[in-house]
Parts: C-alpha cells; sequence; structure tokens
C-alpha cells in the first residue's frame, strides 16, 4: 500500500508542480519526422488516461478489501480467563494427571516446607525468613508463621564472629539468600573441626554381603600395595600393555550378591555406547518422553536413586522398545535383568570409592541407628517415616564389597565419562554422586 501511495504521488507531481511554478510553454523549432516515426499527442494522452484510471481502480479495490477485512476480524480481547483457560489446556496436554495432579503436588510441596520451617530452631528465622518474603508466589499459610512473619525486611542481628566486620561495610548490599552465611552455626569450631575428623579412616563401612555394617579402612596400605603401578620393565617389555581377556560373569548367574569382575565392568562400560547408537540422545523423542513421564507417574524416586538401572529396565520392559533394549545390551552379553543388576553394582562400587570424609562420618553414626533418634520427635508421623527411610536409602547407595570396589578400581575415568554424557541424562534417571 505504501508503494502505491508514492507511485501515485509521483504520478500528480508534474501537474500539481506545473500549477504552482506557472510554467511557461518554450518555443521550439518542429523538425518533421519520417512518416512511421510519428506517434500521435492523442496517443499519449489516452494511454496516461488509462493508466491513471487503471491506478484510481486499483486503489479503490485495496481500499474496499482493507475496510471489509478490518469489519471481518475479530479480535478477542485477553484477559485473566482466557489467559488461565491457556495455561489449564497446557498442562492437561503436557502434565501426568493433569491440572489436578500438578495442583496436589504444589499444596504437598507447601506442606512439606511449612513443616520443614517449623523443625527448625528459632534462631535460624532470622536468616531465612527475609529471603522467604522475596521468593514469588509463596502462601500467606508460610509468610505468616509466628517468626516468620517478623523477619520481613530485616536484617539479621546475630552475627558470626567472622561475618562481622563484612555485615558492617556490606550488610545493606547482601542478597537475602546469603544471610544464611551470617549465622555462627555455619561456621565450623577448631575444637568442633578437631573431634569431626579424629580417626575419620577408620569409620567406612562395607561388609562383605552388601550390607553397611563392617568396617573398611580407606588407608590400608596392603590395597595399595597389591595394586600399585606395574613395574617400569614391563612398559619397557610390553607386557604391561598387553590386552588381558577378563572374564564376564555369565548372565544366568548374575544375582544381587554375586561379585563384581573386570570383564563385567567393561562389558558394561562398551553395552552404553551400543545403547546410545540404538536409541539416539534426543530427549524429546517418545522414548526419553515416555521414560520422563514413567518417573512422574511411579513416584519412585528412592527405588530409583537406589537402584537407578534396574528401575530404568523396569520402565524399559513396559514400553514398545523393550525387545529392541533386550537385543541391545544382549550385544555385550546381558540380558536386561543382569544388565541392570550390573549397572547398579558399578555405581555403588564407583560412589563408596569416591566418597568425601563427610559423608563417611554420617554413614558411621547413621548405621549405629536402629530407630529413629530423638531428634526426629519433633516431626509428624509422616515425615519421621520419610527422614528415616531417606537414612537407609543413603546407606544403601553406600554399600557394597570389596570385591566390586576391586573390579571398579582401574575404570574410574571411563565410569565418569559414561555417566557424564549429558544428552542422555543417563537415559532420565537420577543417578547420584558417582563421579
Amino acid at each position: 500500500m505504501l508503494r502505491l501511495l508514492c507511485l501515485l504521488a509521483l504520478l500528480s507531481w508534474p501537474v500539481a508542480a506545473q500549477e504552482r511554478l506557472n510554467w511557461q510553454p518554450l518555443e521550439v523549432t518542429v523538425v518533421e519526422e519520417e512518416e512511421d516515426e510519428k506517434i500521435s499527442a492523442s496517443s499519449f494522452q489516452q494511454a496516461d488516461q488509462r493508466f491513471k484510471s487503471l491506478m484510481t481502480d486499483l486503489k479503490a479495490s485495496l481500499d474496499q478489501k482493507s475496510v471489509q477485512k478490518k469489519k471481518n476480524r475479530k479480535v478477542e480481547a485477553i484477559n485473566q480467563e482466557t489467559v488461565y483457560s491457556a495455561i489449564v489446556e497446557m498442562i492437561e496436554t503436557s502434565y501426568p494427571g493433569g491440572l489436578e495432579a500438578m495442583v496436589q503436588a504444589n499444596e504437598k510441596l507447601e506442606d512439606d516446607i511449612y513443616r520443614l520451617i517449623l523443625t527448625l530452631p528459632k534462631y535460624a528465622y532470622q536468616y531465612i525468613g527475609p529471603f522467604i518474603h522475596e521468593m514469588p508466589y509463596v502462601s500467606d499459610r508460610i509468610l505468616n508463621i509466628p517468626g516468620i512473619k517478623e523477619t520481613k525486611g530485616k536484617f539479621p542481628t546475630r552475627i558470626a564472629p567472622q561475618m562481622q566486620e563484612y555485615a558492617k561495610k556490606y550488610g545493606k548490599y547482601m542478597s537475602t539468600h546469603l544471610y544464611i552465611y551470617l549465622m555462627p552455626e555455619a561456621w565450623a569450631l577448631p575444637e568442633r573441626e578437631k573431634s569431626t575428623f579424629k580417626g575419620y579412616n577408620k569409620i567406612i563401612s562395607i561388609d562383605e554381603d552388601g550390607k553397611p555394617d563392617g568396617l573398611f579402612d580407606v588407608n590400608n596400605r596392603s590395597l595399595l600395595t597389591k595394586f600399585k603401578m606395574p613395574d617400569p620393565a614391563k612398559y619397557q617389555s610390553g607386557e604391561a600393555l598387553e590386552k588381558i581377556v577378563r572374564p564376564q560373569t555369565p548372565a544366568d548367574q548374575v544375582t544381587q550378591t554375586s561379585p563384581l569382575t573386570e570383564g563385567d565392568v567393561e562389558a558394561a562400560l562398551a553395552s552404553f555406547k551400543n545403547i546410545e547408537l540404538a536409541f539416539g540422545t534426543n530427549r524429546f523423542d517418545d522414548f526419553h518422553t515416555a521414560l520422563r513421564d514413567m518417573s512422574l507417574s511411579d513416584n519412585n524416586l528412592m527405588g530409583e536413586m537406589l537402584n537407578p538401572m534396574q528401575v530404568l529396565v523396569d520402565k524399559i520392559s513396559r514400553l514398545p522398545e523393550k525387545d529392541k533394549f533386550a537385543k541391545t545390551v544382549a550385544k555385550s552379553g546381558f540380558t536386561p535383568e543382569s544388565w541392570g543388576i550390573t549397572v547398579d553394582k558399578i555405581i555403588k562400587a564407583r560412589r563408596v570409592a569416591n566418597m568425601s570424609p563427610a559423608i563417611a562420618l554420617n554413614l558411621a553414626a547413621w548405621r549405629k541407628l536402629k530407630k529413629p533418634p530423638k531428634s526426629f520427635d519433633v516431626l509428624t508421623p509422616h515425615d519421621r517415616q520419610v527422614s528415616w527411610d531417606s537414612i537407609q536409602l543413603f546407606l544403601g547407595m553406600y554399600s557394597s564389597t570389596r570385591e566390586n570396589l576391586l573390579a571398579v578400581k582401574n575404570y574410574g575415568d571411563n565410569i565418569r565419562k559414561v555417566f557424564a554424557t549429558r544428552d542422555m541424562m543417563f537415559i532420565e534417571t537420577p543417578v547420584y554422586g558417582i563421579y
């Protein structure tokens, strides 16, 4: 339309300019042309009139269509109701269980946060309260908890000695989510450190039968000596570089308590490449999406964390790709069941071999518990049971045997690379703490 208006303006400009400037015609000498080159002046005028008429009709037609189009166009007003309807439709099509399930999950989360705040000591409120008040979409039920309500916009008054100078100089610029570092309890005391780390190397428990009840010394020098690096002379002779064929446990002999071999570890790590080739790394295809949806619908987070690959096998067994998966792991000498059990053993052994002294301290303390500790009495019966189950889960995640630890000893980098493949995630399971 803009181009058309410009064209019309250019066409009408000579006439307007002639009237404004009062042009006078020039006197010219007429030169007679050949008969076949003569063009009648009336022809120019007729062509000019036809062109102008065509442009006028075209402009009128376009204007009429534009007006009609505007009349026929229906524009629905956007209000809170239409936006809400669109969000509901999106949730119903994408969230397992639809809007009702999502609302119930959010209500459960709110209940958990509410109860968790009530279990905290009152002195901690001044460090978390200001942050909670700045968080979006927090319910009034939480914001009005006595002790939390009064902390809105307040700066903590009980400050750790290590942070006194910093708080005085930069306190007004601090983000509320950093207030927790002002709490004296967030800083270790020398006497606490001394008692905590005394003899930590004797408390990592690993039972021969896979139960976390025995003791295993992480500083056992005899093991380090037994499995030390080969002698340089073996590298010079080539003996150290020779390919050693390590036996793999037959699939029908793999059980929850059968020991891992290095051959099992090598075969399992090789299988991941075949799985990636067979199922791809597209996390948004039907297969990967179905696995994520099953994680939500099954609601089996503790089971997934304890034995992630066995849970994965169970999910795949309910999908059309189950036969394809069985053929893929069979290339490495596994059935789906033996594959899941073997990889879970590898994960646990690697996790134990790589744990920190802090985790070892927690495990040692928790293994001594025969029932929920007295500190759990402030919790509701439901939360008390969840907390106790979580401790048992953590102990199970860090249970292994000497044989399994020695089997994964030389494959740390390979295991890390396999499970660091973020495109696979690994296939949507919460594999935790094995790097």
